[in-house]
């Protein structure tokens, strides 16, 4: 119990820190390992309990004893009145959480597919030519700046934009989601995705969905920023993209999807902001640890899910249950 009992306690920990540091300002790859890393001890920690339910449960004296129907040993008074068989409801109640992460993940993933399938039909039938640094072209009224298709993806440029945008500012917006591309964003993204489905139900889950996402965004901006030297233009172009969508500074633009103020606030520092060198270092500690992490409990996940109960005392609340009766 005292193995089991710090164990619970390390990933408890491990799931907060994340939350409590100020990973915002500490470099976006680092944290964003860990937002990613985050989501994996959430998925594989709703995974195991949900293995747990449905394994050790029915081993247990008191589910053997609801589910033969020693209701006498648990409400004495309805005995006589309860005359249907627990069965089917105790079967479902511990199928019930298994059920519900595979169709949280089926559910995620189909939708992704379907997004991914109808956007890249819209590309195919509004692209109009080629644009700056191999983009596609689109016809559309919004300023539109972002990475779209199925598989490696490819950038797309509204017209809207090119008329918006002066040629720095569409340079960098481009280039920034060409960081997208380069640093492989958009896998981590689809598989936190998933990853957040099947670990939705546990406390933080949404928050490091965000997370996650604005980490690669501020790592795209960065990338932006050392391939044009031209924060300013970055910033620029998010601000005019809200500022044409009649929204407040912080709607996202250029696909982005965690807070445009800070963003902002980076590009106009210069495009790169970070913590001390304590911070960073705790952060990179923290990002191994977690890793780390993730690997034994996928590793060990099996047996403590697959752990039953001691047959003495699956038989001692039976003897006891049938004592009763």
């Amino acid at each position: 119990m005292t193995v089991q009992l710090a164990a619970a306690a390390v990933l408890a920990g491990a799931l907060s820190l994340p939350h409590i540091l100020p990973l915002r300002i500490v470099a976006p790859t680092t944290a964003a390992t860990i937002w990613f890393a985050a989501l994996a001890l959430r998925a594989l920690t709703a995974i195991g309990l949900a293995a747990f339910v449905l394994l050790y449960v029915p081993q247990t004296g008191a589910f053997r004893a609801v589910a033969e129907r020693c209701w006498h040993a648990i409400l004495p008074l309805l005995t006589d009145h309860l005359g249907p068989s627990a069965h089917p409801l105790a079967d479902a109640a511990v199928i019930l959480p298994a059920m519900v992460l595979a169709t949280s993940a089926v559910w995620v993933a189909c939708g992704l597919i379907r997004a991914a399938v109808a956007v890249d039909l819209h590309i195919r039938r509004r692209a109009r030519a080629r644009g700056p640094l191999g983009s596609t072209v689109v016809e559309d009224n919004d300023v539109v700046v972002a990475v779209a298709g199925i598989g490696r993806g490819r950038i797309v440029v509204s017209d809207t934009a090119l008329g918006v945008l002066d040629a720095e500012e569409l340079e960098a917006s481009v280039t920034h989601e060409l960081g997208h591309i380069k640093r492989r964003h958009r896998p981590l993204l689809v598989l936190g995705s998933l990853l957040a489905a099947i670990g939705r139900w546990l406390p933080g889950t949404a928050a490091a969905e965000r997370e996650l996402a604005f980490s690669l965004e501020r790592d795209a901006d960065e990338f932006a920023v050392s391939r044009t030297a031209n924060p300013l233009a970055l910033a620029s172009a998010i601000c005019k993209a809200a500022q044409a969508r009649g929204a407040s500074a912080i709607v996202p633009a250029l696909g982005g999807r965690g807070p445009v103020g800070q963003r902002l606030d980076d590009l106009l520092a210069g495009g790169r902001r970070r913590g001390g060198r304590g911070l960073e270092r705790a952060a990179r500690a923290l990002a191994l640890l977690m890793l780390v992490l993730v690997g034994l409990v996928a590793v060990t996940m099996p047996s403590w899910a697959l752990a039953a109960p001691s047959k003495q005392s699956v038989d001692a609340t039976l003897t006891s249950c049938h004592d009763h009766a």
